[in-house]
């Protein structure tokens, strides 16, 4: 308390504590944001081996110091995080990022991270172009594989800190190997194979190799048939992908496949299949005199021949489910059913006997023909529709003449 006594000019001195004038700073006013940083969101292609995208810092009504963490979650692999490179520059605003980043600028990678912090006034904003890329060879060796980068944000000022934001992206690289490469069907002679195409969109042809040997470089569809091989020989197949710009990519998986006995191989059950990739069938009611037709191929046993040799050379031809032999009735001339019939070693035996005359060397297809008339040949219809003999024809073999015999495994 300060007493002034008498009319005089008073004077008082005291001293006071200081103060320093700064903004008020409440819990839950210290803000921060950011944008941009989920854009790197990227799937890695033999052509797209970069991504640079601006990321922008927004900071709240408080003047604050920010803290920018980019690295990585827990899970994502070592190696392959190690293998992106991760470079960061500032812009002014309000820039755009170029694509090769000022000379000077380090490089990192999201396996050791990147820390980058500054102050920013209450409402200022800091951009950054944040860069990363992938070598073609470190791609090459990774298809398929994935991490999941991220991003943790935070400011304080005084003893205030804000919440941490945190974002994530995936980065990652398209599977540019053929996949899941099957054998579809063997012969004795021939071997087609399927495969499913990579995620790689850039790929546009396959290269088709039989061990280290390329056999096919132009191949546009996933399919492929292998020609002119060696009876019961194993054969290994890879397949690799070829992009747009003629980059070699990864390989599919090993195919190993032996091809089928030479036919008809004795004591072997055989599917008689037709060029449509029909199946001659000996389906109930299997009564003397049915006639043989054509269906869908399945594992049923109704679809099962052996091919029985003579001493002539000429074979018979039984059915897996019944005693019955396929019969021709060539006899008659011109149109003819091909039926099952009671094994005859009569008159009718040469009616039962057929030969076997190579009609396509490539893939192993076979004219059948008829000892009892030798002109005739089994032909196929629709699928569905009966066999019939039918006068050969060659040079070229039509392909309703040609049949090819794949082993029924055990």
């Amino acid at each position: 308390m300060l007493t002034l006594v008498g009319s005089g000019v008073a004077q008082a001195v005291w001293t006071a504590s200081a103060v320093n004038p700064t903004a008020s700073a409440r819990s839950g006013a210290v803000t921060i944001s950011q944008t941009g940083f989920a854009d790197l969101a990227t799937t890695y292609t033999s052509t797209v081996l970069t991504a640079t995208k601006l990321v922008t810092v927004t900071n709240g009504t408080v003047p604050a110091r920010y803290n920018l963490v980019l690295d990585t979650t827990s899970s994502a692999p070592a190696a392959f995080a190690g293998d992106i490179t991760v470079r960061t520059w500032l812009i002014a605003a309000p820039g755009v990022c170029a694509t090769t980043p000022p000379t000077g600028t380090p490089s990192r990678s999201w396996a050791t991270g990147v820390t980058l912090s500054g102050d920013l006034a209450a409402a200022a904003t800091v951009r950054y172009c944040v860069q990363t890329s992938i070598t073609s060879a470190a791609a090459g060796n990774t298809p398929g594989t994935t991490m999941t980068a991220r991003m943790d944000l935070k400011a304080h000022a005084g003893n205030w800190t804000s919440p941490v934001t945190t974002v994530t992206t995936v980065q990652k690289v398209a599977n540019t190997a053929p996949r899941a490469l099957v054998a579809v069907q063997k012969t004795h002679s021939a071997i087609s194979m399927s495969w499913s195409a990579p995620d790689d969109k850039t790929v546009t042809r396959y290269q088709v190799y039989r061990g280290i040997d390329k056999i096919s470089e132009v191949q546009s569809a996933t399919t492929f048939t292998d020609t002119d091989r060696v009876a019961s020989t194993q054969y290994e197949y890879t397949v690799r992908a070829v992009d747009g710009s003629n980059n070699v990519l990864a390989a599919s998986n090993v195919l190993a496949v032996t091809t089928n006995k030479q036919p008809p191989a004795p004591n072997v059950w055989f599917h008689v299949v037709t060029a449509d990739g029909s199946c001659v069938e000996a389906a109930a009611p299997q009564v003397e005199g049915r006639v043989l037709a054509t269906t869908q191929c399945s594992t049923a046993p109704s679809s099962s021949f052996q091919f029985v040799a003579e001493p002539d050379s000429t074979y018979k031809i039984a059915a897996k489910t019944t005693g019955r032999v396929w019969d021709s009735r060539a006899k008659k001339q011109g149109s003819s059913d091909v039926t099952l019939s009671v094994e005859d070693g009569g008159p009718k035996k040469l009616e039962q006997r057929f030969t076997l005359t190579s009609g396509d060397d490539s893939t192993g297809g076979f004219q059948i023909r008829s000892v009892q008339e030798s002109r005739q040949c089994m032909q196929s219809g629709a699928t569905g529709a009966a066999l019939t003999m039918q006068a050969c024809v060659t040079a070229p073999v039509p392909k309703n003449q040609q049949f090819t015999l794949v082993e029924v495994a055990p």
